[in-house]
């Protein structure tokens, strides 16, 4: 048996199909007042026998901060996909991040362990990486350093990934995979699809800023090609396709909205000027060192998995799903 955590997200989505559409079975965990709308409507837009995948899903009731309820999900369980996490870069839910993505996590490790759950990939983030080496990527050879200005997300993060350790040095069979932005259809109010949204309307404004990007779909094939086709343990691996500039990714959305592209450059010095104003109309949910990280310039290795004959959908590729599947919903 096969469990997958936060299934009813944007990750664990596409995870459930990939795994469904391989004909494993397999539990999912939800929160006792959500639905699985997103999931069904998920399936549906890649394949017409939706109804027969959706099938060899056994949805449980639980949550990550209630240790009980997990303990019943993973009895009988050989595997656990780990994607449930809470991803917010505001600082007023510093507490709840916290909570979920690193007590969260230590509870899902602490009832593998109690059950004897014998492996478990876990879902973490290029935001626990540390600085770019000598080459001037940043890969899994990384290591975080803690320095003033990182996002409570990024401390989750690598705090969590701490925990999963953990649970490797007690006996599990460990992997962790480090995806840069996710891109994918669906959840247009939050995170990525959020993005993708306010661009396809038309974007006039850019910074110079670069960061890397994946397909959720390659996210989820990951995690299933090293959990169940490799024999790999205690290991952690980059996940991105392509490293671009702002302007680039959104010119690339423009382009499929056939709307305004970017061509507003925003300086850096600006920020420090608007600040107080920006923090004023978002109630503080977004922090100065969130908007002076659009201005960065990180680059991303995957040569790791793609040693392994990993290959990743170009992100041109996932910006035209986006655009059709936005048409749809």
């Amino acid at each position: 048996m096969i469990l997958v955590t936060g299934a009813t997200g944007l990750v664990g989505a596409h995870l459930l199909y990939e795994l469904c559409s391989g004909g494993h079975k397999v539990r999912a965990t939800r929160r006792a007042n959500s639905n699985t709308h997103f999931v069904e409507w998920f399936f549906s837009l890649y394949t017409a026998n939706s109804s027969d995948l959706l099938n060899l899903i056994e949805w449980v009731d639980a949550e990550v901060l209630d240790y009980q309820s997990l303990v019943e999900a993973t009895k009988g369980v050989s595997t656990v996909f780990h994607t449930a996490a809470t991803v917010s870069f505001s600082p007023s839910q510093e507490q709840n991040i916290l909570a979920t993505n690193v007590r969260g996590t230590a509870n899902v490790v602490d009832a593998c362990l109690e059950n004897g759950v014998k492996t478990l990939c876990h879902v973490s983030s290029i935001a626990a990486l540390g600085e770019r080496n000598d080459l001037g990527v940043i890969d899994e050879s990384c290591k975080w350093q803690k320095s003033k200005g990182q996002s409570a997300y990024a401390r989750s993060k690598f705090l969590g990934e701490n925990e999963v350790w953990r649970g490797f040095e007690q006996g599990l069979r460990v992997v962790i995979v480090n995806p840069s932005v996710i891109l994918g259809p669906g959840r247009w109010n939050s995170g990525s699809g959020q993005l993708f949204s306010i661009v396809s309307k038309g974007m006039p404004f850019y910074t110079d800023g670069v960061t890397g990007y994946v397909d959720v779909r390659d996210v989820a094939k990951a995690m299933v090609f090293l959990t169940l086709n490799t024999e790999v343990s205690g290991e952690r691996f980059v996940l991105n396709s392509e490293n671009l500039g702002f302007r680039e990714l959104f010119t690339l959305i423009a382009n499929v909205s056939n709307n305004r592209k970017p061509f507003i450059k925003i300086p850096l010095t600006l920020i420090h000027v608007l600040y107080p104003l920006i923090f004023i109309l978002t109630a503080g949910r977004i922090s100065k060192s969130n908007l002076k990280s659009a201005f960065t310039k990180s680059y991303y290795s995957s040569v790791k998995i793609k040693a392994l004959g990993f290959t990743f959908t170009p992100i041109t590729h996932t910006v035209q799903l986006m655009a059709e599947a936005k048409k749809k919903s």
